[in-house]
């Protein structure tokens, strides 16, 4: 195996950092704006309240993981690697050099992740070692993760998208949630138009 070819711990670490923060721009971003236009409108108006509009943030909630899954399969098996691999300039291949197939994929994403998972994250850090540059993973299927192209496309996502989220959550923390806070939570009852007659 040619070392030089062979992405480093580093890189692979950062690619996969990107990948998060694109799935958490299509799955949390979209949970919190419709959990919290829901719950809103229950504290405004509870005796109006519609239980369908609780249906999309518990959809996206369960549905999101599976899309992400079968994204990350798709692209990985098709393209050699997800979005912010490809960005990042990294492909995985097989032994032989070609994109690993559909069943590689699978087995990489499920049972691959989960062995290198154990033991606090070990088999990820495997990659450290520079002789190979392999994880558990790799070397449970015979895979590898290949430098194609430079990182700075991927560098200016993550840097876009981490700029994004700081300017998010500063939207939420200084105009949201106060706006929030300062919905009444006690509604006032009802008169029922009964006078105390007069002794």
């Amino acid at each position: 195996m040619d070392k030089s070819k062979t992405a480093g711990f580093f890189r692979r670490y950062f690619a996969q950092v990107l990948d998060t923060f694109i799935g958490m721009s299509i799955t949390i971003v979209p949970f919190f704006v419709l959990t919290f236009s829901a719950v809103t409108a229950y504290i405004k108006s509870p005796m109006e309240l519609n239980p369908l509009s609780l249906v999309p943030p518990v959809a996206l909630l369960f549905l999101m993981p599976i899309v992400i899954f079968f994204y990350s399969w798709y692209f990985t098996h098709k393209f050699g690697g997800t979005i912010g691999k490809l960005l990042f300039g990294l492909r995985i291949v097989d032994g032989n050099g070609a994109y690993i197939d559909k069943a590689t994929a699978f087995w990489r994403m499920t049972v691959g992740y989960t062995i290198s998972s154990t033991f606090l994250g070990l088999g990820y850090f495997w990659a450290f070692r520079k002789k190979e540059d392999l994880t558990w993973h790799d070397r449970f299927l015979g895979t590898k993760v290949l430098t194609v192209g430079k990182p700075i496309w991927g560098i200016v996502a993550l840097v876009l998208l981490k700029i994004l989220f700081i300017v998010l959550l500063v939207y939420f923390v200084t105009g949201v949630l106060p706006q929030f806070l300062s919905i009444p939570s006690v509604v006032p009852a009802p008169e029922l138009g009964y006078t105390q007659p007069a002794l």
